[in-house]
């Protein structure tokens, strides 16, 4: 739902690359904010009232409204090995991208803070 694709490939770059979103899926914390905010910082076209975040099949936030109650379910599904993360900008375009990463554990931060060169 990006207008470009282009724009698609920045806003999922910035999503898969962004520390908090990484550590949300380690922990298994299903925060469709920390989403449409990397989203929003990575394009200026974000359209919130029609913007949708999916995590695996479980839709936490559309048209500007989140739905919390299913934040359970999502939680659920983060479980997993492999996971899929939606987020259509809203605007209503034909632009897409997918970005592949990994989660960012606490394992990872420590061995990577205590090491010298």
């Amino acid at each position: 739902g990006a207008r470009t694709a282009a724009d698609a490939k920045t806003t999922a770059r910035a999503i898969a690359n962004s520390p908090l979103v990484k550590t949300a899926v380690h922990g298994g914390d299903p925060n469709w904010g920390r989403l449409v905010a990397v989203a929003g910082r990575a394009t200026r076209t974000l359209v919130l009232d029609r913007a949708r975040v999916r995590i695996g099949p479980i839709e936490l936030f559309s048209d500007g409204s989140p739905h919390d109650e299913r934040a359970p379910q999502a939680a659920e599904y983060l479980q997993g090995k492999d996971i899929a993360i939606e987020v259509d900008l809203g605007t209503g375009g034909a632009g897409e991208a997918r970005m592949w990463t990994c989660d960012l554990t606490a394992d990872y931060v420590r061995i990577n803070a205590d090491y010298r060169t």
